[in-house]
This record gives C-alpha cells, sequence and structure tokens, in this order.
C-alpha cells in the first residue's frame, strides 16, 4: 500500500514545463494575496502542531510538565489560549520563512517545509507514546516497557 503522506514529504517540487515570457499575474500581487507555494506541506505542518498543542494540553493534564522553558512560561502566565496563539505564531513564522525563501530557492524552501512537519511530529510521537503510558496506567520514566 503506498502512502501519499510520506510521498509528497519526499517529492521534490516539479519545476515549470516553460517559463513565460512576461512575469505571471501573480508576481505583481503583494506577498500576502500570492498562492503558497508548498500548501500540501503546510497542511500537515498545521496538522501536527495541532496535535502538538492536544498532546502537550492532555499531559498536562494528567501531571505532566513542559520541557521547553518559554512554552512552560507562557502556559504558567497565559493557560491554553497562550499556548496556542504561541504555536500557531511560530506555525506563522516558518510558513513565512519557507514562502520567502521559496520564492528565490524552490527547493530550499521545500525542503524547509518538509523539515517543518518532520521536526514538529517529534513531539507528537513523543506525547503519543506519553498518552499511551497514562491510559495504560504506567507512571514514571523507570516504570518498565511498554
Amino acid at each position: 500500500m503506498e502512502c501519499r503522506f510520506w510521498k509528497s514529504l519526499m517529492a521534490p517540487p516539479s519545476p515549470p514545463s516553460s517559463l513565460p515570457a512576461t512575469p505571471p499575474r501573480s508576481a505583481a500581487r503583494p506577498f500576502w494575496r500570492r498562492a503558497a507555494r508548498y500548501p500540501d506541506l503546510y497542511t500537515w505542518y498545521v496538522f501536527v502542531s495541532s496535535l502538538d498543542i492536544l498532546f502537550t494540553w492532555l499531559i498536562l493534564q494528567h501531571g505532566g510538565t513542559e520541557v521547553n522553558k518559554l512554552a512552560d512560561w507562557i502556559i504558567d502566565r497565559h493557560d491554553l489560549p497562550g499556548l496556542t496563539a504561541f504555536k500557531f505564531a511560530m506555525v506563522v513564522l516558518v510558513v513565512l520563512i519557507c514562502e520567502t525563501v521559496g520564492r528565490f530557492r524552490p527547493e530550499t524552501g521545500a525542503t524547509l517545509a518538509r523539515w517543518a512537519v518532520a521536526i514538529s511530529a517529534f513531539p507528537v510521537v513523543v506525547g503519543a507514546v506519553h498518552l499511551v503510558r497514562i491510559a495504560r496506567g504506567v507512571t514514571g520514566i523507570a516504570a518498565g516497557s511498554m
């Protein structure tokens, strides 16, 4: 069975078949009005970031701690709305960086977007493991294997 997720992450951006004689209409549009360069990757990035918020909050509600000091500080002062705003501010920043880099170097921008998804998926996987441990009633780091 073929997995479109991994295929879309690993596929290089398709080069244009031919360049038009005049710049495309989108070149005259302001930056924020242009089509996204890597919409599939951004969809996965937002999805994984949303899971990160959800898993973090569930773990915190079960007595866990946030290891990211900045996020922990934000949670202490602003609770879930602050965590959500912080996370999605980071998402917007990363997407803007990918779009800016992709404007001049499309392959590098796509690689950045892929890495953003992969790096953001790591805490989600770790959080999912913690949530399984919580559901099974396993406590502590050295409580044994799952």
